[in-house]
């Protein structure tokens, strides 16, 4: 009969962890299988547990641990805001000064570009300006 009470047991848990029942119902299934009336029941070591006072601790103890997760949560944010901001104006400062190094260079080759073209246009009619002279000195010559 121990053995039937045990799987009883196991059954009733293993539906209380699949969420198919609540704590207090698998309290009372378990009771049940006991032969209590109220809700502690005998383990198989013959000691008394309240299960609700279990419960109820746990859950007291699960919420401090929250609440103080929270908390540590809160101050490293805390410590961290001005690192975020410090860190995140540096990067505005250093991305604004490659722009304008960017901006300068293309400037520049701007220039430059405009300048070959003027001296390129220049050659072009100083050697125009060659030819022809050199056409009226040997016409001159003739």
């Amino acid at each position: 009969m121990k053995g039937s009470k045990r799987e009883e047991r196991l059954i009733i848990l293993n539906t209380l962890r699949e969420g198919k029942i609540t704590v207090d119902e698998s309290i009372k299934l378990l009771n049940a299988i006991d032969g209590c009336s109220d809700s502690s029941f005998e383990f198989g070591s013959g000691s008394n547990i309240n299960m609700e006072e279990k419960f109820e601790k746990f859950t007291s103890s699960l919420d401090g641990f929250a609440k103080e997760v929270g908390e540590k949560a809160k101050n490293t944010y805390k410590d961290l805001e001005p690192k975020l901001k410090s860190g995140t104006k540096t990067v505005i400062e250093k991305t604004i000064n490659v722009l304008g190094d960017i901006n300068q260079s293309l400037t520049e080759s701007l220039e430059n570009m405009k300048k070959a073209e003027e001296a390129e246009k220049c050659n072009e009619s100083c050697e125009e300006n060659c030819e022809k002279n050199c056409e009226e000195n040997k016409k001159e010559d003739e």
